[in-house]
């Protein structure tokens, strides 16, 4: 009798102490997340992906952009190196965030309104700090994942077929049957049990069901971890995010069904170590209790599926104002857009945010801008830093800027062009189709904002000039801004009337080339090739002869004979 008591005190110890291992675990997890959470605000994330993970979480936001009535092209997204721009901004720390985050940057609002929302929370939770933090350990109970994207399991969901459940309910109910029979016969139902088990087991992993429901399990692991995670956050009670707490409470109640038994459920992400997770793995494996719940949580998701995006884009809203507030505490300069009906574009010393030591540039604009300037000077550079500021003004409410008055307009460019050998199309033949779509947006309602660099560089100087020029004519319109960067000097004078030169300068030394980067009104009046082949070392006759053939052609307007 004694012995017994013993070893139940000693069974119960060892409890207690692997309890508070885990407590004292947590704690130190809790406390050193809570530190790193601190000293990243208001720094630039240093997370760096693969072009596959970009891919993979970008799955969400390609799925539901199309569904808006205006989203970044894969063109545009790729001109403006815009996965480096999420990187450089992706402080998020749940799934949900950072995948909400790329399909926030692909739709930028055309309605002031629709952003008032989202800068409420940021001005929020750059203002509470202990309420910022204690949402950030909520929403971290969705943890970033290296394997498919919440998205890109919900995606595979359509494609999701039930299994036969008949089979693993009888592997249960003899699992089960042995367990009742271990309490009249202790020896043999031990065997017997253990024997089940291992027969129940092996057919969990060695069986098809399991590698067919595998990716699915691990979907709906993440819908629950998100039904948690909306619940805690609706305790809270914060007035300030009501907006997304409640489509959030009304999706809880559409998967009331879902919820009922989903603890059970488990994907391979969802393996958090423990002794409570150990066991809970044990019991699928015995009982199949997931495979045997799979049917009826398919079913449900497959009927409340918006509910599980709700879910997602309410989470990741409020996960992105966090990172978006941390974003604007990182830049040396920001400011908030102020947008206008009115086709005018007054933007004060606007700069790249992705440049370690950018120079910030200032124009006024009523009409188009032509720019011009030598190799390097810095025309591509500043087209791309109008057109991501553009996206930032109207995803984020935020210019890396002194100031931006522009109106609200869709986005489109023509730049890092390259010929398409899976399509068989030469760079002329990509250039062409990419400038179709602008001039077909250009007759779409709305005012739309575009970039164009070297206007058909891929053919020969003079159909580039007559077509280029008739382009960017038919590109003047009243409600688009176009900036076009051209080599073409003649097309400044062509289109003086339509549209605004200005240029990048350049100071030629005896041995260098110095770059301003400094935007300057009018059209460029110097050139900086043949000076550069002198500077790199190219034969003296070479590069002479170079020059003496540019100044005839400029005295005569033909080309002399080699």
């Amino acid at each position: 009798m004694i012995e017994s008591w013993i070893l139940a005190f000693c069974i119960l110890g060892v409890n207690f102490l692997l309890a508070g291992m885990i407590m004292h675990s947590s704690l130190k997890n809790r406390e050193e997340f809570l530190r790193r959470r601190k000293e990243s605000w208001g720094q630039a994330s240093n997370v760096v992906y693969s072009k596959d993970q970009i891919e993979n979480l970008s799955v969400y936001g390609k799925y539901k952009s199309v569904k808006e009535s205006f989203y970044i092209d894969e063109i545009t997204w790729k001109d403006l190196d815009m996965d480096r721009v999420f990187l450089r901004m992706n402080q998020t720390v749940s799934a949900p965030g950072e995948e909400y985050f790329l399909y926030l940057l692909r739709t930028p609002k055309l309605r002031e309104e629709d952003l008032q929302k989202r800068e409420k929370l940021m001005r929020f939770f750059a203002q509470d700090e202990e309420k910022r933090l204690a949402l950030q350990l909520i929403l971290a109970q969705i943890p970033k994942s290296g394997a498919a994207s919440i998205g890109k399991k919900l995606q595979a969901l359509n494609e999701a077929k039930p299994i036969r459940e008949t089979k693993h309910w009888a592997l249960c109910a003899a699992a089960v049957f042995a367990l009742i029979f271990m309490l009249f016969q202790p020896v043999y139902g031990f065997f017997l049990f253990l024997a089940v088990a291992c027969v129940n087991i092996a057919d969990y992993y060695g069986a098809g069901d399991r590698k067919q429901v595998e990716v699915h399990l691990s979907c709906f692991q993440s819908v629950k971890r998100m039904l948690g995670a909306a619940k805690r956050i609706k305790r809270l009670e914060w007035e300030e995010i009501e907006e997304c707490c409640a489509p959030m409470g009304q999706a809880q109640e559409n998967l009331r069904a879902f919820q009922k038994g989903s603890y059970w459920v488990s994907g391979k992400d969802s393996v958090s170590g423990g002794v409570e997770a150990v066991l809970a793995d044990l019991i699928r494996m015995i009982f199949h209790v997931d495979l045997i719940r799979y049917n009826k949580m398919l079913g449900e998701i497959h009927g409340h599926r918006d509910d599980a995006e709700c879910l997602l884009d309410n989470l990741g809203e409020l996960d992105c104002a966090m990172a978006a507030a941390s974003f604007r505490e990182a830049l040396p300069v920001w400011c908030r857009p102020s947008f206008q009906n009115e086709m005018r574009m007054q933007v004060s010393g606007l700069y790249h945010p992705l440049v370690k030591e950018p120079v910030s540039n200032s124009f006024s604009l009523q009409r188009g801008m032509l720019l011009t300037g030598s190799n390097a000077s810095g025309k591509s550079t500043f087209l791309r830093n109008v057109a991501i500021n553009g996206i930032l003004a109207q995803t984020i409410a935020t210019c890396t800027a002194l100031s931006y008055q522009a109106p609200m307009s869709r986005i489109l460019t023509s730049m890092a062009l390259s010929d398409n050998l899976e399509r068989g199309e030469s760079y002329f033949m990509v250039e062409i189709r990419s400038l179709k779509r602008i001039l077909d947006a250009a007759d779409q309602e709305g005012p739309l904002l575009c970039m164009v660099d070297e206007v058909l560089r891929g053919t020969n100087t003079i159909e580039r000039i007559a077509a280029s020029s008739r382009i960017l004519t038919s590109l003047r319109k009243e409600k688009v801004f176009c900036f076009a960067a051209t080599h073409d000097i003649e097309l400044t004078y062509i289109l003086e009337d339509c549209y605004e030169n200005y240029h990048f300068g350049e100071e030629v030394r005896e041995r260098d080339v110095r770059f301003s980067y400094r935007l300057k009104e009018g059209r460029a009046s110097s050139r900086n090739a043949i000076r550069l082949l002198e500077m790199l070392g190219y034969q003296e006759a070479v590069v002479e002869s170079a020059r003496m053939a540019a100044r005839e052609f400029e005295k005569t307007g033909v080309w002399s004979r080699v």
